[in-house]
């Protein structure tokens, strides 16, 4: 039998219990699981553990989709008095259904090792277990299992690359965690090593073990700069990955999830190994929610969760987050946590010079990436609530969508432009003139061509354009006395007539006199979202950020429209005229800005 997964991981991510996302007690006797002095793990007095869980269910339609795996079984070594109930779940017309695969009861009076088949011919997409007991229960190990045909099972070697800016205490605990869970661990010791880019500089360029974590320091040449730094070292080191395993440097995670990881790449069949296996971002604020697993690029342009921010804690969501997606057009993987075949990830296919955001999209694009995910294999990173940038948002994310569709032909209905002009509008509308201009910034750039585009340097670019953005300020007691936190992102009704008023006279920067305007100041949140009942017609603004407690200021200014109205009038017609011409510049330059020769001259290496 081949082992697929552990069974009963300690249920916690960095001082986060995480307990439901393991297991449950649903008639109480106790929170957690107990473990003993010799750590084995005690089901305490009498209870009903369910492992139905994100870490814990066996996804055992993927297993049998993407892999070799077949007659699977629940291995558990334990002592005691006990009951094992083994059942499934299934999607039938939109509805979830529960499928009974086997009732068990044990009296052992010494520890024993069971081996409990799961039915072949079932309809359960993942599969789970409970343990029922009236007195303590000691278990031992726990894993589920499978039989793998003889001469089918690989010997993955994965080289785990992260790009590091200023996040030293990030990296020394996943180093230390990784040293004692991970490179300790016979079954796994040889299967990974780890190269850090530092652009930062500020990590030892040395470690004890340098044959298992490297360090290289790198130019501050951004994500994209970084992970192609990261590529090149896994790709020229002396011993030769398998795969190339991209991941942030500010996250948390358990090992199992590389364990697992190792395990699907281990027997996975010939039409998946080319594949990429998409690890979940999960929440580290909230860490039972997950952000994405698989993103998806939508007709304007707008990068996507393939799925809703499920629940992990609640048991329909360890199903429906497994469900099989393949026909989804235009997803990508996310390089929070990606891992790439080096028959893709090469020297000749790196990604582009786009310094952050987008060249995870890209790179998936351009390879028209099929996607593997499944539950427990997963990193936290810190949600993105609170962090609006317009410099990074409407200058360098807009200019990147452009640039991105731009380089494959068959985005050529991709609509960032339309996406980018309704933006402006909204943006004049609340008199943010620096976050509109922001917007036309990012457009003009991208007409400039990928000629100016790789010369110049986009760190520099990226701070000037912060230097234009709106400053925030911590929010005073005049204005937080104005302001209702529970209303804030709530929409407001505007009448039939005011909306006129205000869509004629673009919320009265136009046609209209100045003293039409209302006396009261408007209260909008800061950055994403358009509320033109909250700021019709009023000369101020203000825009809070609650998570940050700041805010900034907007007010009316018919100079700055007049200028900023001419301006974008300008830029759409040179946009219509020249975009054609400009696309096949950046398509006929992909190959070059993609290539070893290119990023080594952009990161000084011989």
């Amino acid at each position: 039998m081949y082992k697929l997964q552990d069974i009963f991981i300690k249920p916690y991510i960095g001082n986060e219990i995480l307990t439901h996302m393991y297991y449950r007690n649903p008639i109480g006797g106790g929170e957690y699981i107990y473990e003993n002095s010799e750590g084995t793990s005690v089901l305490k007095d009498e209870g009903k553990w369910d492992f139905f869980t994100y870490f814990n269910a066996l996804s055992i339609e993927k297993w049998k989709t993407y892999t070799y795996a077949e007659k699977f079984y629940l291995v558990l070594e334990m002592q005691g008095t006990f009951g094992v109930n083994i059942f499934g779940h299934y999607l039938k017309g939109g509805h979830i259904e529960r499928e009974v695969l086997g009732h068990y009861y044990f009296e052992l009076e010494e520890k024993d090792r069971l081996i409990l088949p799961i039915p072949e011919d079932i309809k359960s997409q993942v599969v789970g277990f409970e343990i029922t007991h009236e007195e303590d229960v000691l278990v031992y190990d726990s894993y589920w299992a499978a039989e793998v045909p003889a001469g089918k099972i690989r010997k993955p070697y994965i080289a785990l690359t992260t790009t590091t800016f200023q996040k030293e205490d990030y990296i020394r605990n996943n180093i230390r965690i990784l040293r004692e869970e991970l490179f300790s661990d016979r079954d796994y010791a040889d299967a990974f090593c780890w190269n850090i880019v530092d652009n930062g500089g500020t990590l030892p360029e040395q470690t004890d073990d340098a044959e298992k974590i490297r360090i290289f320091h790198n130019k501050n040449v951004g994500g994209a700069g970084g992970f192609a730094r990261g590529m090149i070292a896994g790709l020229t080191q002396k011993d030769k990955p398998t795969h190339i395993l991209l991941m942030d440097d500010d996250v948390h995670f358990v090992t199992e999830s590389f364990k697992r990881l190792y395990k699907l790449l281990s027997i996975l069949r010939p039409e998946y190994q080319d594949s990429f296996v998409s690890g979940a971002m999960l929440k580290m604020d909230a860490p039972n929610l997950q952000h994405e697993d698989i993103g998806k690029l939508n007709p304007k342009g707008y990068h996507e969760a393939l799925k809703p921010g499920y629940d992990m804690n609640l048991w329909d969501s360890v199903l429906k987050n497994e469900q099989l997606n393949e026909d989804t057009e235009r997803k990508y993987a996310a390089w929070w946590f990606c891992c790439i075949p080096v028959g893709v990830a090469r020297t000749d296919n790196l990604p582009v010079p786009v310094f952050v955001r987008g060249d995870d999209v890209e790179f998936s694009l351009r390879n028209q990436a099929d996607l593997i995910s499944m539950n427990g294999i997963c990193i936290w990173h810190k949600g993105f609530e609170g962090k609006f940038s317009a410099a990074l948002e409407y200058y360098q994310v807009e200019r990147n969508e452009l640039i991105i569709t731009a380089m494959h032909p068959e985005l050529s209905d991709v609509d960032v432009f339309g996406h980018i002009e309704e933006l402006f509008w909204q943006e004049v509308y609340k008199f943010n003139y620096k976050g509109a201009s922001l917007l036309l910034d990012a457009v003009e750039d991208y007409l400039k061509g990928p000629e100016y585009f790789s010369s110049i340097d986009l760190f520099e670019r990226l701070s000037e354009k912060r230097a234009e953005d709106n400053e925030l300020f911590p929010v005073t007691d005049e204005v937080r006395a104005q302001i209702d936190y529970g209303k804030l992102f709530q929409w407001e009704d505007i009448s039939k007539k005011d909306k006129f008023i205000y869509d004629y006279t673009y919320n009265g920067q136009a046609r209209i006199p100045n003293f039409c305007s209302k006396k009261k100041v408007g209260i909008i949140p800061y950055g994403w979202g358009y509320f033109p009942g909250k700021q019709c017609l009023v000369s101020t603004i203000y825009a809070i950020e609650p998570v940050s407690d700041k805010y900034t200021v907007y007010r009316k200014d018919r100079k700055k429209f007049r200028t900023l109205k001419t301006r974008f009038t300008k830029l759409k017609s040179e946009y219509l005229a020249q975009n054609d011409s400009v696309r096949m510049q950046y398509q006929d330059a992909l190959p070059k800005l993609t290539s070893e020769e290119f990023w080594k001259g952009v990161l000084g290496m011989k």
